[in-house]
């Protein structure tokens, strides 16, 4: 399994991913995770939430697994972040 498996906890997929502590090939963790209901989240979100996608961004990742960082980049100008 991969390191952000230990470090996961309840984070998503796309929050480790966001946060760079997760690559954008570890998703296959998640999603095999989420096929063997390996914790209570995969028990009760639909896999574009486990993965912390949203529908229409799980469905471009379906479509184009490279997808991923034009996600992040969309996110983050959609969302900027905040600097303390």
């Amino acid at each position: 399994m991969s390191s952000a498996h230990t470090q996961a906890g309840t984070a998503t997929f796309f929050e480790l991913y966001s946060r760079g502590q997760a690559l954008p090939d570890e998703i296959d963790d998640f999603v095999e995770r989420w096929h063997a209901n390996a914790d209570l989240q995969a028990q009760t979100l639909p896999l574009h939430g486990f993965l912390g996608l949203s529908l229409d961004e799980y469905e471009l990742w379906v479509k184009d697994p490279d997808v991923l960082p034009l996600i992040l980049s969309g996110r983050r100008e959609k969302w900027p972040v905040q600097v303390k």
